[in-house]
């Protein structure tokens, strides 16, 4: 490990507007406000990693910070793009200085904190690694945060579990559509920024959603439409493939590919948007 993440100093989470007793350490200092979380899944997706790189560059053209996990997959992404973009960010570990995590990303840690980002550790050194680690650091990632986005989640994720604990505290969330676990973040109150899009598409659904603006869900075909009212029908469960008529199974098959519904449960669909 390079000398710059032995560099890490004390501070307190109150120190950092954090409302928790916790002791961490930082390299640099927190990057300004508005902050933009985006968190995803470690194992990320090229197209959604493509879109990552997108927000991340919208985002810090227009005064935006960025706070990610660190973790590979889609935080890896945005803060490789935050580098490329030069724009501040903040990489959150669950641990403490002596054991960066995850070990394949020390590289990427050494060169945030070298480009003059910050790095900080949610534990203090010599402190265990268990499951409560991680959702502490999705805590302090969201802690952190003005907006978050999910790019990537499975129903049952960390990722997920990141998104519903922001609608909770009250911050605005938004997703990537197109998948179990940004379904169910929508049905909660998030709002689906437009996937699979043209860049030109997203980037204005980004540059809205920042603005504070509405963003209303993209159409469905219109073909595609009566399979939209059978998934608003059948409600939160979904639609059960055993119970769809032959040309709602056709629709389906459609309708997934283009990323407009997810099964929640093997077998039953729900709507992304």
């Amino acid at each position: 490990m390079d000398d710059v993440l032995r560099a890490a100093v004390p501070i307190t989470a109150a120190e950092l507007g954090l409302a928790m007793r916790r002791s961490m350490a930082v390299v640099g200092v927190l990057p300004p406000r508005p902050r933009l979380a985006i968190v995803g899944s470690r194992a990320a997706l090229r197209a959604r990693v493509r879109a990552v790189q997108t927000l991340v560059e919208v985002a810090g053209a227009r005064g935006w910070s960025l706070v990610s996990g660190g973790a590979l997959g889609i935080d890896a992404a945005a803060h490789r793009a935050a580098l490329q973009a030069g724009t501040p960010q903040v990489a959150v570990l669950p641990l403490g200085p002596d054991q960066p995590y995850p070990p394949g990303n020390v590289g990427l840690f050494e060169d945030i904190a070298r480009a003059g980002g910050t790095v900080l550790f949610g534990r203090p050194a010599g402190s265990p690694a268990n499951r409560g680690v991680f959702l502490s650091r999705n805590t302090v990632v969201v802690g952190l945060a003005d907006r978050v986005v999910v790019a990537q989640a499975g129903l049952r994720s960390g990722s997920g579990w990141t998104g519903r604990h922001a609608l909770a505290a009250g911050l605005p969330v938004a997703v990537l559509a197109g998948q179990p676990g940004t379904a169910d973040l929508v049905s909660r109150g998030a709002t689906a920024l437009p996937f699979p899009a043209d860049e030109p598409t997203l980037t204005k659904a980004i540059e809205a959603w920042l603005a504070g603006e509405t963003i209303g869900p993209t159409p469905w075909p219109a073909d595609l439409e009566p399979l939209r009212e059978a998934l608003t029908a059948a409600g939160e469960l979904g639609l059960a493939i055993d119970a769809a008529t032959p040309t709602q199974v056709l629709a389906l098959v459609r309708a997934e590919a283009e990323g407009l519904v997810v099964q929640r449960t093997p077998g039953r669909y729900v709507a992304t948007r």
